[in-house]
């Protein structure tokens, strides 16, 4: 016979060697077993199930929730499906997980809302619920939820109610709540958290209802009074914004050299000035002229940029050339 003929006939006497292995390998216990549907398969027990694989055996446990099937119940079911599988008196089980994913607290917030309102709750309340230790349902579901038996107190705002959760490809659930229903006021809030020094714009911020009691002394209401404002410290998103978290940004700083326009009739001189006081865009601020020692009062229109206000009359002031001159002699 020829070598080639002779090796061909070896890789095939292994190759059917392997597949009557395989074949005879015997059904085994599968350990721990994740699954994501509301019933158990006989293959979520073995593995080389047989023609019986996918026969249903019962409910599969909660969302989020396991069940542990031991051997002498592993051992009755492998008889009764014909699985070849005998229970050699070691510790074998196994463990069922069903995925699952907390119900959104919205959903729950969304279904308590209108009872509130019929409850005598503030026309703007926002709910705080008194656990984030929510039932679990399966993932991708849209669940439904009904609220019952609903209590609320128009004193100090606490509620409490059952609630009945269902979604697909679960058994309704029903749980009792209890939380405040806070009253709230329509404020400024951070969109995202926003660093120290940061300038304020429009898509930094959003309007959004807060706890009246959460809220800090001078709460900005409106946009208006955030965009534009210089951020002092650090504010996580959903952070209420108050005058004592932002502040105008200073176009002109004390001691700084200021661009100082003078309009007079049909002609607008220019000169350069002292900042005796810092300011934002608006303020008015007293300039120092370094060669007369005269101050006008300006009217800060951009960055160490001013015009002086129209009839302002220049002042000698005496006490401003020590105080120039000490900011002179700091400088060098």
């Amino acid at each position: 016979m020829p070598r080639s003929t002779g090796y061909a006939a070896m890789v095939m006497s292994i190759m059917a060697s392997l597949v009557a292995r395989t074949s005879l390998a015997a059904p085994s216990p599968r350990g721990i077993v994740s699954i994501d549907r509301p019933v158990v398969e006989l293959q979520d027990l073995f593995n080389d199930a047989g023609s019986h694989a996918k026969d249903v055996l019962g409910s599969a446990p909660a969302p989020g929730q396991r069940i542990e099937v031991g051997g002498t119940q592993l051992a009755a079911i492998a008889h009764q499906y014909g699985v070849k599988w005998k229970d050699d008196g070691s510790d074998n089980a196994v463990v069922i997980e069903r995925s699952g994913i907390p119900v959104k607290p919205s959903f729950i917030i969304r279904a308590l809302r209108p009872l509130l309102l019929g409850a005598d709750a503030p026309n703007h309340f926002v709910v705080q619920l008194g656990t984030t230790n929510l039932p679990m349902v399966p993932p991708g579901t849209r669940p439904h939820v009904v609220v019952n038996n609903i209590r609320y107190d128009q004193v100090n705002g606490q509620f409490d109610a059952v609630v009945l959760l269902n979604a697909r490809g679960m058994k309704p659930e029903s749980f009792e709540l209890s939380g405040i229903a806070a009253q709230a006021e329509r404020v400024i809030v951070a969109r995202r958290t926003l660093e120290p020094g940061e300038i304020v714009t429009i898509n930094d911020v959003k309007m959004s209802w807060v706890a009246r009691a959460a809220l800090p002394q001078g709460t900005l209401t409106q946009a208006a009074d955030a965009l534009g404002m210089q951020v002092d410290r650090r504010i996580a998103a959903g952070t209420p914004l108050s005058k004592r978290v932002v502040a105008q940004v200073m176009m002109v700083n004390r001691g700084a050299t200021v661009n100082l326009a003078v309009e007079m009739p049909g002609l607008e001189v220019t000169a350069e000035g002292v900042a005796l006081a810092a300011g934002p865009k608006g303020a008015v601020i007293p300039v120092l002229n370094p060669s007369s020692h005269e101050v006008v009062q300006a009217v800060i229109d951009g960055e160490n940029h001013a015009h002086v206000i129209p009839g302002s009359r220049p002042m000698p002031q005496s006490g401003t050339i020590s105080y120039y001159n000490r900011m002179v002699g700091q400088s060098g």
